[in-house]
Parts: structure tokens; sequence; C-alpha cells
């Protein structure tokens, strides 16, 4: 009889595995994106506006409140001269005194290279103040 039990075991199915359910997904956080913030607006400097009328026919004073102090001054009698050395030219501003007592006045502005040679007078005022006047 062991021969028919076994016979009858082997007929028997075995009890079907329980069905697997889907391992559930792995829960994903939504997240929002933050805005991005716009790019910072390039501001180009605007180049520097030179006017020497400033400085034509000015008093000393007029002439320090447009350009700032000097490089040198110097003043032999009734002249005074003003030099405003740049990196690479010297702007020259030359007052008269009238007549005695009167208040000197700019009748000449020119420049020059430190070379000697002449150059623009407003290329190298311009230089003087790019590189000498407090950044705005």
């Amino acid at each position: 009889m062991v021969f028919g039990a076994s016979v009858l075991a082997a007929c028997a199915t075995a009890p079907a595995p329980a069905p697997v359910a889907p391992a559930p997904e792995p829960a994903v956080e939504e997240t929002l994106d933050a805005p991005t913030p716009p790019a910072p607006e390039v501001i180009e400097p605007q180049p520097l506006v030179v006017d020497l009328s400033h400085i034509e026919n000015a008093t000393p004073a007029d002439v320090i409140s447009y350009m700032g102090a000097p490089t040198l001054v110097r003043r032999d009698e009734n002249v005074q001269v003003m030099i405003f050395e740049a990196e690479r030219c010297v702007v020259e501003v030359v007052f008269y005194e009238p007549d005695n007592g009167e208040h000197f006045r700019s009748e000449w502005v020119t420049a020059r290279l430190k070379s000697g040679q002449e150059t623009e007078t407003t290329a190298c005022a311009r230089q003087w103040l790019e590189e000498n006047l407090p950044e705005q």
C-alpha cells in the first residue's frame, strides 16, 4: 500500500503558489521647480563725455571742479599752469591774470603724449578723468 499511496501522492497536485502582487513602484516626490530667476541685466557703462568748454576761459577753481586735483601747479607772476598727467598723456591748462589782482582765467588748453608730441586734447582729458575721478 505504500506503493499506492505514493502513486496517489504523485497524482495529487500541489497547491498553486499564491499570486505575487507586483511590487509597488517607489514613491516619487514631485518637486516643484523654483522659477528660474531672470538673468541679470548687463548694463554697459556709458562712455565718458568730455566737454572742454567747462575749462575754457575758466578760473582755476572751475577747472579743479571739473577735472579734479591736478598733478602739478606752477605759478610765475601773472601765469599759472596746471598739469593733469594721465597714463599716456598730459593735459596742460594755462591761466593768465589779465591785470594784477584780477582772477586767473584759462586761455590755453592743450595735450601732449609723454614723448612730447601733440595729441588730441579731448581724448587725453577723457583718459585723465577715467583714471582719476571716483566711480559713479
